[in-house]
């Protein structure tokens, strides 16, 4: 069988692409060049020249095919230009969803099937095949499971998707590229977004969008307690650099970006049991209303029980059983049984 691997530089897709070939598959490597900024690469991981360098000797010491194709403007247009206007209108994004969707599993997966291939990536998360239908599973390394980041795939991505490590924990993935003699065998992994190296998501925003203005941070009452230089600095739960002086530890319970206003309180206050999705998508075409379900509010939320009920016009909305404290906008809200994907939502 044909399949065309994304090779980031890391370890992961490197190991995915060894197994693929050493089962005896045809294999063509492709590296996206996905962002760079003033003409100059800042990126972390999957875009800077390094990566791509590490990705190209990877596919020549496996010695296969090896291509790089230019996404920076479908990557600026996708991911970085709604990541700003995210943070611009208090939410906080999760540019990792909008790239897997748009780019890995949309532009890839498109040119993957025009060569007549699967497209493969080395994701930890699983894809089985179930009485004529796909289910995407966790992965097996519950350390290193991404498959929170991919809600949106749908039956007709996943009939032509591998994820070849997703069943291997992240030492032995390690291990399958040093049998392979591959540079990527001992790399660091970065926990950053590829585009924000230093982590630094407001410098970055200012950047892109320019000086915000300043707002005021204020109590429930709208009592002013202190001044902030702007919106994007903030996300909801948040309680280091708040700049105030309270006698009891107070956290960012909600986000104004029309009055620029930054809502403060204890931490009770910004618990929150019932919440609306946005944009929702069902990885088998049907919404989970009404069935016991563990739904994760972030990428390292553990999971927490909750029914999903629909309302009049469409409007889905998520019961939890107990309160939860940083139920974010612009997170995702990620629903699962036992270690099934059944889909998810943006939080609104």
């Amino acid at each position: 069988m044909r399949y065309v691997i994304a090779m980031s530089g890391g370890v992961d897709s490197s190991a995915a692409a060894a197994l693929l070939k050493e089962q005896g598959h045809e294999v063509l490597g492709i590296t996206l060049r996905v962002w760079s900024y003033e003409s100059r690469a800042q990126c972390g991981s999957c875009c800077s020249p390094e990566d791509i360098d590490d990705a190209r000797a990877v596919a020549e010491k496996l010695d296969i095919p090896f291509y790089v194709a230019n996404v920076e403007e479908l990557f600026k247009d996708r991911v970085v230009s709604p990541f700003v206007q995210q943070y611009l209108n208090g939410r906080t994004p999760i540019p990792c969803v909008a790239c897997n969707q748009d780019v890995k599993f949309g532009f890839l997966l498109k040119r993957a099937r025009a060569l007549g291939a699967r497209l493969a990536t080395g994701h930890y998360a699983q894809i089985r095949e179930e009485a004529g239908h796909y289910v995407l599973e966790r992965g097996a390394d519950e350390a290193k499971d991404q498959s929170y980041f991919l809600f949106t795939l749908g039956q007709d991505e996943l009939k032509d998707l591998s994820f070849p490590v997703g069943h291997l924990s992240k030492a032995e993935v390690r291990a399958i590229a040093e049998r392979h003699g591959l540079l990527t065998s001992s790399k660091p992994e970065s926990m950053e977004i590829c585009f924000v190296p230093d982590s630094d998501y407001a410098k970055f925003v200012e950047k892109v969008a320019g000086p915000q203005p300043k707002g005021e941070i204020v109590d429930r009452e709208g009592k002013v307690l202190g001044e902030h230089d702007g919106v994007h600095k903030f996300t909801i739960g948040q309680r280091k650099g708040l700049r105030v002086s309270a006698p009891d530890a107070l956290y960012v319970q909600a986000i104004d970006s029309a009055t620029q206003r930054v809502v403060v309180g204890p931490a009770v206050e910004a618990e929150r049991q019932r919440f609306h999705l946005l944009r929702p998508h069902w990885v088998e075409g049907q919404a989970p209303v009404g069935r016991p379900l563990t739904v994760r509010i972030r990428h390292r939320h553990s999971g927490t029980p909750a029914r999903l009920e629909k309302e009049p016009r469409g409007i889905y909305a998520v019961e939890l059983d107990l309160p939860a404290r940083a139920v974010t906008p612009g997170q995702a809200a990620v629903f699962y049984e036992g270690t099934t994907v059944l889909g998810g939502g943006w939080i609104a």
